[in-house]
């Protein structure tokens, strides 16, 4: 067993500059899932105390946490630029999930859903990408990408031949992010499946299947990001067209491989939509 009272996001930081100033000169590869922000909720009282002018003490909390996240990429992001491999590091930075608004710590509006739920609430997430005097600095890209782009633009970079007899799901942003393929998107469509709450996007059509609820909705995501205008009644043909796609989708898949520990759910109008946590 491991003891150690060092505050975890600190440890995680120090543990990453550390491991870089090792390896600095040789090729690295350094993966830090930093817990923060999450359950439990714990924080600095330093740290906590900048935020007094939150009444809420869960989200005055939250907000430590998310404090205490930004100095920690910092501090591994200074030690880059002292180490002198700006030019030679790509830095990628993301979340895993929308804001769990379960906990009353956070909402993610003006967007439906959070954490554990397919509404836009729950899948998007800061995605940013840095590699000094390749991508563009500043540049905002606003096609569909996925975290799964990650596997296989890096692959790329470093010219690996991945084995030619298995499919895979994500493809190499590089030439869109540098603006070699201007005008064309990286995915025609993206799906997302938690058991029975599933979704599929197709250009700017978004479909919701809740099969616990057996309910469908469809969004235009052009005209309605916040998923408030459900157009599933009135377009059947494009609804039959989705779910078609979707079950296409899951014949690759295996079944899920844990069970779920409860079904939250979220009300919409007069309609509950499920999913599991």
């Amino acid at each position: 067993m491991v003891e150690d009272t060092t505050y975890l996001t600190h440890k995680q930081a120090a543990e990453a500059v550390e491991f870089m100033r090792q390896h600095k000169d040789e090729p690295f590869f350094l993966y830090v899932p930093f817990l923060a922000p999450h359950t439990p909720f714990q924080a600095p009282k330093e740290t906590f105390d900048k935020y007094a002018h939150i009444s809420d003490r869960n989200r005055r909390v939250y907000c430590a946490l998310i404090d205490e996240l930004d100095q920690a990429v910092g501090k591994i992001r200074e030690e880059i630029t002292r180490l002198g491999l700006d030019e030679n590091t790509i830095i990628i930075f993301m979340s895993d999930n929308g804001g769990a608004r379960y906990t009353n710590a956070t909402d993610n509006t003006p967007f439906k859903g959070g954490k554990f739920s397919n509404f836009e609430g729950g899948l998007r997430v800061p995605f940013l990408w840095e590699w000094k005097g390749v991508l563009p600095a500043g540049a905002v890209y606003s096609e569909m990408v996925s975290s799964l782009d990650i596997f296989a633009t890096i692959s790329q970079i470093l010219q690996i031949q991945l084995p030619q007899e298995r499919p895979y799901d994500g493809v190499d942003l590089l030439p869109y992010l540098r603006g070699e393929k201007a005008g064309e998107a990286p995915h025609e469509s993206l799906f997302w499946r938690s058991d029975y709450h599933k979704a599929v996007r197709k250009g700017n059509w978004k479909l919701i299947k809740d099969t616990k609820a057996n309910l469908l909705a469809l969004y235009d995501m052009s005209q309605d990001k916040e998923e408030q205008k459900d157009q599933a009644s009135t377009r059947a043909d494009l609804v039959k067209e989705l779910e078609t796609m979707l079950a296409d989708w899951e014949t690759g898949l295996i079944p899920p491989a844990w069970c779920n520990v409860m079904d939250y759910h979220i009300h919409d109008g007069e309609r509950v939509y499920y999913f599991p946590l």
